[in-house]
């Protein structure tokens, strides 16, 4: 029996959902809503929805939804998924970012264990079986110790003022776009919690002083270091190294996995031109992200199965991205505050 799912926000990567929940055979799109509510029926007419609607609430009031799914703008997003706990509606794939620092994803938690309703932030990447295979092979002690993290996601040139990254009082920026990936994968292969971290951002004055770049430090309680960079002024790059006392760990193409085959590389030995690399591949065939991860959604709503994205590990990255951006200000190493 398939899902029955309603999203709300029906602007350009909804479309990447409404075509995931089209080819899925777990999944049905029953409607959608957006603001406005042209923008909504043509959603439908494009991706099969029979209805829309031009609110959350008109929606909510007609189905029965097993998933909402809020692919709004940044600032919106937790009041969407508040109002959604509102209605009754049970299970909640918010897009990232989930919110915009730790205190709001904490209200989120809170509001959603007095409702029992499970909210997931929209981090696809990690349902890859790359990704799976990368924790995997670091957990079986593949490189040795983890001692560095390095891990990079620029972007195309992004210029267009009409996009949400680049406006701030949207919640745009490139973290909020691209570095919240980084950050959870840097927390996700550290295997140890955050103890403080130094951030320096660029801006775009053409654009409102929009932050379109960050350069970051993450210090880790078991003695690793993680560095990120994010850049929305760049070539487009997506790659994850993880540097252990035995090797190396590269996944070229970490982030957006939608049609493409994969390829992760295992470097180990080598020592300068005295003895050479030994290097290991280990090859992906074409996965959708965004179609495991509504298939783990699945599973969790009707097998009780564990999430790949559970909503504390959000809150974790969350405390991180705080403690970098109160370092872009205060131009200090910050410490990551894990106090309730």
């Amino acid at each position: 029996m398939t899902i029955q799912i309603g999203i709300v926000g029906c602007g350009g990567h909804a479309n990447t959902h409404g075509a995931t929940i089209a080819e899925s055979p777990f999944a049905t799109l029953v409607a959608c809503a957006d603001i406005d509510p042209e923008r909504a029926r043509l959603f439908a007419e494009t991706h099969g929805a029979p209805y829309s609607y031009g609110s959350l609430e008109e929606m909510a009031q007609n189905h029965s939804l097993d998933l909402l799914i809020i692919v709004a703008f940044p600032t919106v997003h937790p009041p969407l998924i508040k109002e959604a706990v509102g209605y009754g509606i049970k299970t909640i794939l918010c897009e990232k970012p989930v919110a915009l620092n730790a205190g709001q994803v904490q209200e989120i938690i809170e509001v959603a264990k007095q409702t029992g309703t499970t909210v997931v932030e929209g981090l696809m990447y990690r349902s890859h079986p790359q990704i799976r295979q990368a924790r995997k092979l670091i957990g079986n002690g593949t490189i040795g110790d983890v001692r560095y993290i390095h891990a990079q996601f620029s972007d195309y040139r992004n210029l267009n003022p009409g996009n949400w990254r680049n406006d701030s009082k949207l919640g745009g920026g490139s973290m909020t776009a691209k570095g919240c990936y980084l950050v959870d994968a840097c927390n996700l292969f550290s295997g140890a919690r955050a103890a403080a971290a130094f951030c320096i951002e660029s801006n775009d004055s053409d654009y409102g002083g929009v932050e379109i770049g960050e350069t970051g430090t993450i210090l880790y309680e078991n003695g690793v270091t993680a560095q990120f960079e994010t850049n929305h002024r760049s070539c487009w790059r997506e790659e994850i190294k993880v540097c252990g006392t035995l090797g190396t760990l590269v996944i070229p193409h970490a982030i957006v996995t939608k049609s493409q085959t994969r390829t992760i590389e295992v470097q180990l030995e080598g020592s300068y031109e005295r003895r050479p690399m030994q290097i290991e591949a280990h090859s992906f065939d074409v996965h959708n992200s965004y179609a495991l991860q509504l298939e783990n959604i699945y599973r969790c709503i009707r097998e009780g199965a564990s999430l790949n994205m559970p909503l504390e590990h959000s809150l974790a990255n969350y405390k991180v991205t705080d403690a970098l951006m109160k370092s872009v200000h205060s131009g200090k190493l910050e410490k990551v505050e894990w106090r309730e």
